[in-house]
């Protein structure tokens, strides 16, 4: 293989040298320098915590092989530390990932097609999405789960949906193609916000309401509520889901793992569940209000 760049790795390195090796990699010809940190995510959590350990692991970029001096004082300071060197070819990562993302049916007729891809003949509804940094390309579990869930649901006394934390905009597109002449989105990060709304607009769906106000936060009732987020934050924000379901409406959330399901159920509250379906280690519970 052809190297395009080296990187220098090191192995158990004493937190005491590592502001030396931050201050001085860069005279012996250093690129960048990135740390590799051990994390924990409690159960039900978004937050990610970050671990800082005594030992250390550090990546170090060069555009050609660091030199034997680098390399000898580093061994010299630090004899305890593991110094490997490697060569690496540059790759276009997001081209990659592009080569594995294909049009595929989400629920029926009801196609995800990739914005650099064809549409098949067999994609009567075609849902064109980009998701850039958003998240939700449609593949994952929880989102099948909830298109499966619409698909049963809607009737013409249902017209209204909310999409709550919307991300790339997928639930949001579908809902409107299936029917519900009134679609609401919501999501709070700004580059979702982006990306929702250009998939919107590729999908001559601009008439969905996208805003960056929490479910907290609105007034408005819906027929149909649908969360697919985290379970623990199902739990947390439950008051305001269920203020949004107007009587006789549905509130729909999936992102609950099955390990959690206990933990979920007992948090959440209602008299009885009217639907609960499980893909894979996924699960998604329903509630008439």
């Amino acid at each position: 293989m052809k190297a395009d760049y080296f990187v220098l790795n090191i192995q158990n390195l004493d937190s005491r040298f590592e502001e030396w090796l931050s201050e001085n990699a860069f005279d012996f010809g250093a690129l960048g320098i990135s740390e590799n940190l051990p994390f924990s995510q409690p159960e039900g959590e978004e937050d990610v915590f970050t671990k800082i350990p005594d030992k250390r692991s550090l990546d170090i970029y060069f555009q050609t092989v660091p030199g034997s001096e680098f390399l000898d004082t580093i061994r010299a300071r630090c004899p305890q530390a593991k110094v490997t060197v490697k060569g690496e070819e540059t790759r276009d990562w997001l081209a990659e990932w592009k080569k594995g993302f294909k049009p595929f049916p989400l629920i029926g007729s009801h196609w995800v097609i990739p914005s650099w891809c064809e549409a098949p003949p067999e994609a009567k509804y075609k849902i064109w999405i980009d998701p850039g940094m958003a998240f939700g390309t449609g593949t994952h579990e929880t989102t099948m789960l909830v298109a499966q869930a619409l698909k049963e649901l809607k009737s013409p006394s249902l017209d209204s949906c909310l999409d709550v934390g919307t991300g790339t905009g997928i639930l949001a597109i579908l809902a409107k193609q299936m029917g519900f002449s009134r679609v609401v989105a919501t999501e709070i990060e700004e580059d979702s916000r982006r990306v929702a709304k250009e998939n919107f607009e590729a999908n001559q769906c601009q008439d969905i309401s996208l805003n960056e106000k929490q479910v907290e936060d609105l007034t408005e009732k819906f027929d149909v509520v649908v969360a697919n987020i985290i379970d623990g934050v199902l739990v947390r924000i439950q008051d305001a889901l269920k203020a949004r379901v107007r009587p006789g409406g549905w509130l729909v959330m999936s992102g609950i793992i099955g390990e959690r399901e206990p933990d979920f159920l007992k948090g959440f509250q209602v008299k009885a569940w009217d639907l609960r379906v499980q893909k894979g280690d996924w699960i998604l519970y329903a509630v008439r209000l």
